[in-house]
């Protein structure tokens, strides 16, 4: 067969405007996997309430199946991966796509998209090699969603069985297993997983802001009287709200009238619903005095704020995988604040300069004052190299590779 492939990438989540990070790893694969020679189609099973931005190959849920994501949000992944066998009119859309595309090659970046996909092939004849793109270990990491917004444990329970049945049978059944972490390796192979690769996460080479985006960053902090900020960049992921407030929370009063922590991006969404002036609270306005919520931002603008950001913090507590965040971080050479889970896959950053760890709120918040205070260490030039090794193109090389030999 030849070296060039038709590969179909199939996820529940557009990538046309990626924002979050599972967005961005898909579309630095498919963006790899056409560097290599490939002919990529990248397609999704989505509701249109959570993304605005899709394409033609791009299937929005509606309909009952759209009813059922709005009944349970946080399990609107299993419900889109089911809808593609058993909703009639997502299963004629991405039908029509395998019959015309033909891929050699499926990657299913995390296994969702399996639980329609699997008697759908079986239905159409197909047989494609398949590749596992995982992010995480997903069972427990939804078991942690689903418990911090009090669903009954008889509910969580069910939830789990789903999504264990369903990693354990992809990663049987899969002819490639991508995983972002060693530990995610093992515990794939634990699962019965064959042939696995490990493929961390990363991120692209930091682009140059705008002129214009610096301008609006330094008018927008002189109007609030902001020398210097911690950055906070998130989606709107429950596990990132609840590490920001677990390691941050809402008591800044050790930071001085200049200095601010920054949110940006999604997470916003749950900052400003969260925590409300008007609530009576006096923590809750209080945090505003020394908390700004940027919003959801360009790129530009985004790029622009981490490089005039002191600090960048990374509260993360829970969740398997590795965070696309601590690799944004490590490129930016910024100050970082991080929690050591933060850094799994990443441990060898914990001994360049300018790194905080912290276990605890208290020792999170001493750090952040710390950090802001601090003078910036210079890297040393085997650091600056080393530090590379966080760009797409180092982290998934492997993994183009083996696909390659499929």
């Amino acid at each position: 067969m030849s070296n060039n492939r038709r590969i179909l990438v199939i996820g529940t989540y557009p990538i046309s405007n990626p924002q979050h990070g599972g967005q961005k790893r898909a579309a630095a694969l498919c963006q790899a996997y056409r560097k290599a020679g490939h002919q990529v189609r990248y397609s999704s099973v989505f509701f249109r309430g959570f993304y605005k931005d899709f394409t033609s190959s791009d299937f929005s849920v509606g309909g009952k199946t759209r009813d059922a994501v709005l009944q349970s949000p946080l399990t609107g992944d299993i419900t889109c991966g089911k809808a593609i066998f058993h909703d009639d009119r997502i299963r004629a859309k991405v039908s029509s796509l395998l019959r015309s595309f033909d891929p050699d090659i499926i990657h299913i970046e995390q296994p969702y998209s399996y639980l329609g996909l699997k008697p759908l092939l079986a239905e159409l004849g197909l047989q494609p090699k398949l590749v596992f793109g995982s992010q995480n270990v997903e069972a427990p990491m939804k078991d942690d969603m689903l418990r911090s917004y009090g669903t009954s444990e008889s509910i969580i329970a069910e939830v789990h069985q789903v999504i264990d049945d369903l990693e354990h049978d992809l990663a049987k059944n899969c002819d490639l297993l991508a995983a972002c972490t060693e530990a995610d390796v093992r515990a794939h192979k634990a699962m019965g997983a064959k042939r696995c690769v490990l493929a961390k996460n990363g991120v692209q080479e930091p682009g140059t802001p705008s002129a214009k985006a610096k301008a609006y960053w330094r008018n927008w902090l002189d109007e609030k009287r902001v020398d210097t900020f911690a950055l906070f960049v998130g989606s709107a992921h429950p596990p990132n709200w609840n590490g920001f407030m677990d390691m941050v929370g809402q008591s800044l009063g050790y930071l001085r009238p200049n200095e601010r922590v920054i949110a940006a991006g999604s997470i916003c969404d749950y900052m400003e619903r969260e925590v409300v002036t008007d609530s009576g609270k006096l923590e809750d306005a209080v945090f505003w005095l020394r908390a700004e919520s940027a919003g959801r931002l360009s790129e530009d603008r985004l790029v622009a704020l981490i490089d005039m950001a002191e600090v960048i913090i990374l509260p993360i507590t829970e969740g398997g995988g590795s965070n696309l965040k601590t690799a944004e971080a490590i490129i930016a050479d910024k100050k970082v604040v991080a929690t050591p889970h933060g850094l799994r896959s990443f441990e060898w950053f914990r001994d360049f300069p300018n790194v905080w760890l912290a276990d605890t709120k208290q020792e999170f918040n001493n750090a952040i004052a710390e950090a802001l205070r601090a003078p910036k260490v210079a890297r040393t030039k085997r650091q600056a190299e080393e530090a590379r090794q966080v760009l797409w193109e180092s982290c998934l090389a492997d993994l183009v590779e083996e696909v390659g030999e499929l």
